[in-house]
């Protein structure tokens, strides 16, 4: 349902230590067998191989880094 909602539009998918969590890789897994063209934003320290059509690791969760994500992919 959210999939259908995004349309066209990109999609950003936002994790962090995806590698400590086998729930949130299978859900990347899953969203990115959907829609390969997926931006992912690793917030923390990125240790699983770069997935998705961009993959941006932050190397931290502050919000300064959130920002730094946002202007980056926002091309700012």
């Amino acid at each position: 349902e959210a999939l259908a909602a995004a349309g066209s539009r990109r999609i950003v998918a936002v994790v962090r230590d995806e590698h400590r969590h086998p729930w949130m890789a299978a859900a990347l897994d899953v969203l990115l067998a959907a829609r390969p063209d997926t931006i992912v934003v690793e917030m923390g320290v990125p240790r699983a191989e770069p997935r998705g059509a961009v993959h941006l690791a932050t190397h931290g969760a502050a919000r300064v880094c959130g920002r730094a994500a946002a202007e980056a992919i926002a091309g700012v």
